[in-house]
């Protein structure tokens, strides 16, 4: 566990414990239901200021992917609470304000639970279970402003609701602060997001066999990137002006930037028929961490499919300096699927701290932990494993090595899952 999500936890611990002692003189049911509902607040705070991307957390959790995969779980752990939050109805002679704010705020209260219970299901499920329906992303990412406002629902609930302790207890104060913090980091997401985001111009669209290149350059302010990190991308025209995260295949002189975005879906295939020279782009970043420089001095790089696109502009910077041995594997299905060929073998061949394999699968069959560590120039055992692909085969790589008794001092990758 990282240290962010540790934290995060913590977090909504301290808000189930704060309760203990404010609610104590009443029954066991209420207690549990209110420690219930002070951490599920708490979670959907945090969860709120997690979707700011804030990129001084992103190193307490290693990286913005394992933001999201907490925000997640975050997400189930909060529906699970304020199921049983409703379920075991509290029971107690309380403090309230006044009595019309105590009853807009148990109508409020009632109202926001239906509509978390509909939006968090169609968050934490992004497809219908038993069927082959998907939920859009543009529907997914809608349901989650709407969890925003349910949120702000919420705050009230807890600010003016009947309560069984007064506004000086610590629980009181706790929540007060998460509520202003949930809230400013609501507010943030839907007014400011034009702070961070960059404006760009492409002026190349290659449509090549395995992915659309986009080459653009700066109207103003360069984006902020390392290679191997990814940005939000949106295009300024219909139908493309949802942001999707891609990870930067190269970065040049004076702020260029290339993506390689493979058509897998509605948006990529959307994308590679409209975009054009001239478009203006909206970039975000960057985010993640994974950058060889953080790695040691051995290191295998494996790249399956379009999962070369960090490893491109990684070795694009590379100038034979870095006190690393780096050999690095491209596995594609087809020779013709392959892109930036010319940029990885103009390297291997100038420097002398960077080899390079193409493992062709239509000719050379399908590449196993024992291909890899024959083909690769350096030994798998206690070298760093980057890889950037399809799970399963990382997956079956790392199982194969560890039988073969070459098992990576580390193996490093991103979880390109956002919702």
């Amino acid at each position: 566990m990282s240290v962010g999500a540790g934290l995060v936890w913590s977090l909504m611990g301290i808000a189930g414990l704060l309760a203990v002692p404010a609610v104590s003189h009443t029954n066991a049911g209420t207690t549990f239901s209110l420690m219930a509902s002070s951490m599920a607040f708490t979670g959907m705070a945090i969860a709120q200021f997690m979707a700011t991307r804030p990129p001084l957390v992103e190193r307490l959790f290693g990286g913005l992917d394992r933001i999201y995969r907490t925000h997640r779980r975050v997400g189930i752990t909060v529906f699970i609470l304020i199921l049983v939050h409703y379920f075991i109805t509290p029971d107690f002679k309380g403090l309230s304000l006044t009595s019309g704010l105590n009853k807009l705020a148990a109508s409020m209260g009632e109202y926001a639970f239906y509509g978390l219970v509909v939006l968090l299901l169609l968050s934490i499920f992004k497809f219908i279970p038993k069927t082959k329906i998907e939920i859009p992303y543009h529907y997914w990412r809608l349901t989650h402003r709407f969890i925003g406002l349910l949120f702000i629902m919420v705050a009230f609930h807890q600010t003016f609701i009947k309560r069984p302790y007064d506004g000086t207890a610590m629980l009181a104060t706790y929540l007060n602060i998460v509520a202003l913090i949930g809230t400013a980091s609501y507010i943030y997401t839907q007014l400011f997001p034009w702070l961070r985001t960059r404006t760009y111009e492409v002026f190349d669209v290659t449509r090549h066999d395995g992915a659309t290149i986009i080459s653009a350059r700066p109207a103003g302010r360069p984006l902020r990137a390392k290679p191997g990190q990814f940005g939000f991308f949106r295009v300024n025209k219909p139908g493309l002006r949802e942001p999707h995260p891609f990870t930067i295949a190269g970065m040049e002189e004076g702020g260029i930037v290339r993506f390689a975005i493979k058509p897998l879906g509605d948006y990529t295939r959307a994308l590679r028929e409209n975009i054009a020279v001239g478009d203006r782009l909206k970039l975000e970043g960057g985010y993640g961490r994974f950058n060889h420089r953080r790695g040691g001095k051995k290191q295998i790089w494996l790249a399956g499919g379009i999962g070369v696109t960090p490893f491109l502009a990684m070795a694009g910077r590379l100038k034979g300096d870095e006190g690393q041995d780096i050999h690095m594997v491209y596995c594609v299905r087809d020779r013709s699927e392959a892109i930036g060929l010319e940029t990885l073998e103009a390297q291997a061949e100038k420097l002398p701290n960077f080899s390079f394999t193409l493992h062709d699968s239509k000719t050379d069959g399908r590449l196993d932990a024992a291909k890899l560590a024959a083909a690769s120039a350096v030994d798998p055992a206690g070298a760093d494993l980057w890889f950037c692909g399809p799970p399963p085969l990382r997956k079956a790589i790392e199982k194969g090595l560890e039988e073969l008794g070459k098992k990576p001092r580390r193996v490093e990758f991103e979880l390109f899952e956002f919702r």
